[in-house]
């Protein structure tokens, strides 16, 4: 390993005084193109613009959030880096900020399904003095959220409650569970079984409505715990396994993780999806599409429910007298191959 005196010195990085010093022109100029100035010449933003390409200049965030007051942050705060359907929302709110929220850098924390955790996350951005907060799936009580929607624009994405403090978007979740019900009804299913979310955001409407659906078929609902992850659904599969009766003929499991689980107890089993078993999902997340799993679902919008966030919270940045919104965004019924008529 090379002593430091025969290390390779790092380069040093090029200042806003080379860039200056190659263009021909003044710090104060350079500082002028770089907040996009309409006070320039055509003539002096090229010959800025041709010099920091030439140097590989970059601007100092920091220094740029001292002069202007803006830390540049946003942050992002899931509730499970294990669930890919916050993947999707991230996508969309990446994709949102890079074309429209320039010198905005969104960083992600995760609460882990853990509310001392998430509120740590919080505090951090805080104290970076976070341009907005987006929590996904979040934990936190409704006070805790609007305390600290007053100190930053705050969006609530995955769970729905009433606020003029921060903006809430969220997808139909009573929709989506009377179409995932139905849609195995009209297959002439009647034994059909519910694997909830536990407690995960969302969970108890899609059981509320199952049941209601269910039950206005003229069927006994059967309900059995998860979670929103596999081993939750891969556990709620067991369980009707081992149940005494008929097994049921149908599964709808809460999201599309505890429905991957759910099938890969059933196949170990030795049943078929679907000819033994049909099984519908929920959230449509990449995944689901795969041809091993090619998993019938109801898509939840996630990249517009991140793109949407993106543009409210940026909006209340801008102006800070907007109030909240809640937007209830329509979910859709995919078909794939594990749901079938009997």
């Amino acid at each position: 390993m090379p002593d430091d005196a025969n290390a390779e010195q790092r380069p040093r990085p090029p200042t806003i005084r080379d860039v200056a010093e190659r263009a021909g022109v003044s710090k104060s100029l350079v500082s002028l193109v770089l907040r996009s100035s309409p006070k320039v010449s055509d003539k002096s933003r090229r010959a800025v613009d041709e010099a920091i390409e030439e140097l590989g200049y970059r601007p100092s965030a920091m220094a740029r959030s001292l002069v202007s007051r803006h830390s540049g942050v946003g942050g992002m705060i899931t509730s499970n880096a294990h669930d890919a359907f916050y993947a999707d929302v991230v996508a969309g709110v990446s994709s949102y900020v890079n074309e429209h929220s320039e010198g905005i850098v969104p960083l992600i924390l995760h609460g882990n399904n853990n509310v001392e955790e998430e509120m740590l996350a919080a505090r951090r951005f805080l104290e970076l003095r976070a341009e907005w907060l987006m929590l996904m799936g979040s934990a936190l009580t409704d006070t805790t959220i609007e305390g600290i929607g007053r100190e930053t624009p705050t969006a609530v994405i995955g769970r729905w409650f009433e606020s003029d403090v921060v903006d809430v978007i969220v997808n139909d979740d009573r929709a989506g569970a009377i179409m995932a019900t139905n849609h195995l009804l009209d297959l002439g299913h009647r034994r059909i079984a519910h694997i909830t979310g536990g407690g995960g955001n969302g969970s108890r409407t899609r059981e509320k409505y199952y049941r209601r659906a269910m039950e206005e078929a003229g069927c006994e609902p059967l309900v059995v715990e998860g979670t929103y992850l596999q081993p939750g659904g891969a556990r709620g599969a067991r369980e009707l396994l081992d149940a005494p009766g008929p097994p049921p003929t149908a599964i709808f499991a809460a999201n599309d993780l505890a429905a991957i689980g759910a099938m890969d107890v059933f196949r170990r089993a030795g049943r078929v999806v679907p000819d033994d078993v049909s099984i519908i999902g929920y959230d449509d997340i990449a995944w689901a599409g795969l041809e091993p799993i090619d998993l019938t679902t109801i898509n939840q919008p996630s990249r517009q429910m991140g793109e949407t966030a993106a543009r409210l919270v940026g909006k209340r940045r801008d102006d800070s007298n907007l109030r909240g919104q809640q937007v209830l965004l329509e979910p859709k019924l995919v078909v794939r191959s594990s749901t079938r008529a009997i």
